[in-house]
């Protein structure tokens, strides 16, 4: 092999290698999601922390429970074509039609073990208690039991999540 083509070759290694760790790069960023971090006052603001007392005088990040992350939320409902023929059995075995008909918060996610108990922006506190598809593994997927125009106007919002310290 000349010189040209080696140099060549190099050239073609340097850039696959480049593209593969900016792909798994992103691929990492995009399954966690954004942290929040406390470097600035309106980031506090975003993540409901504007106490000073819960800040980390060392790294400058949000205390532990204000940490959160930037997920992608949507909504979906307990019908057939969102789900599957038993639409309102959930990942971990329970009725979440039943669930939600007594006030409770249930969202479906594969960034987080069942029964984790999060915290999402203008939602409240909710319990992971399905899956999602594979192809949606990085949202938090709010269920709505029926109301599939309360989900569709929902919509895919990026909102701050927080993993709860009690989890069930």
């Amino acid at each position: 092999m000349n010189a040209q083509s080696k140099k060549a070759l190099y050239w073609l290694i340097f850039i696959t290698a480049v593209t593969v760790a900016g792909r798994a790069i992103n691929i990492e960023t995009y399954d966690r999601g954004s942290e929040i971090f406390c470097d600035t006052e309106e980031f506090c603001d975003v993540a409901g922390d504007s106490d000073d007392s819960s800040r980390s005088s060392e790294s400058g990040a949000c205390s532990d429970e204000k940490r959160g992350l930037v997920r992608e939320v949507s909504a979906y409902n307990s019908v057939p074509e969102q789900t599957d023929d038993s639409p309102c059995i959930s990942a971990d075995g329970t009725d979440i039609c039943r669930r939600y008909k007594k006030g409770e918060c249930i969202v479906a996610t594969n960034a987080y073990p069942l029964k984790t108990r999060l915290r999402i922006d203008k939602i409240g506190d909710c319990t992971v208690a399905d899956r999602t598809h594979v192809r949606y593994s990085h949202r938090v997927d709010l269920f709505m039991d029926k109301d599939i125009e309360g989900a569709v106007n929902f919509g895919v919002q990026k909102l701050t999540v927080i993993e709860l310290a009690e989890n069930m």
